[in-house]
């Protein structure tokens, strides 16, 4: 957390950070000591350290999706950036935040995310539809982090992700099966593309820090 909130202020340091919270799984209810001493930890943090973070609670597990519906209230702006709590911007390259918004503000984007790494997969080469500038259209969603407007997560993304699960393993098919059942059309729905500065020499604008420790998805 520490890492991942430095990397955003590095980035972006006058923009608040809403910190999701979320509460345990049954499964887990033997680490609850543990996970309230971290809780206790980042508040402290939130309080003394962390400058303009704003924490949210989740008494009882909520997941993503459940999380994000609730936050949503807290966001007095048009525009997001959602990272995931182990997925940190890289500090090493720059990232152009004018030529994102302008893209979005002009509509040709609902969506723009920071690749994790420096070129893309052959394997996902398929999802890939064009290149404009310093951008790359995809129908490719990931949870990597991403800027967004909160109109388009409100209406078109949140809608179609059940309660308590993670937004990707929903939203990825949609958007995918939207471009092969309806071609470029079907593309323009959610007008999605990927950061591609420099004509993909090094497309690298985040990494993982794996906070699952190899682990699987609880839902696998």
């Amino acid at each position: 957390i520490d890492e991942t909130i430095k990397s955003i202020k590095y980035h972006l340091p006058d923009s608040e950070i809403i910190l999701q919270i979320d509460g345990l799984r049954e499964e887990q209810l033997d680490r609850y000591e543990d996970y309230n001493e971290y809780k206790s930890r980042i508040l402290w943090k939130c309080l003394h350290e962390y400058d303009n973070v704003l924490p949210l609670i989740f008494d009882e597990h909520s997941h993503q999706s459940t999380m994000m519906r609730a936050t949503f209230d807290y966001i007095n702006t048009p525009l997001m950036l959602y990272i995931e709590g182990d997925c940190p911007l890289v500090t090493d390259m720059p990232i152009d935040w004018e030529k994102c918004k302008d893209l979005i503000y002009k509509g040709e984007a609902n969506t723009i995310r920071y690749h994790f790494e420096a070129q893309i997969p052959q394997e996902h080469e398929h999802m890939m539809l064009g290149i404009e500038g310093d951008f790359i259209r995809t129908a490719q969603w990931s949870q990597r982090p991403h800027l967004t407007t909160v109109l388009y997560y409100k209406d078109q993304v949140m809608p179609r992700i059940p309660e308590r699960s993670f937004i990707e393993d929903t939203y990825h098919g949609v958007v995918h099966s939207d471009y092969l059942d309806n071609g470029k059309i079907g593309w323009y729905k959610h007008r999605l593309w990927i950061y591609y500065p420099k004509l993909g020499k090094n497309i690298k604008r985040s990494y993982h820090l794996d906070g699952r420790g190899g682990n699987l998805k609880y839902t696998t």
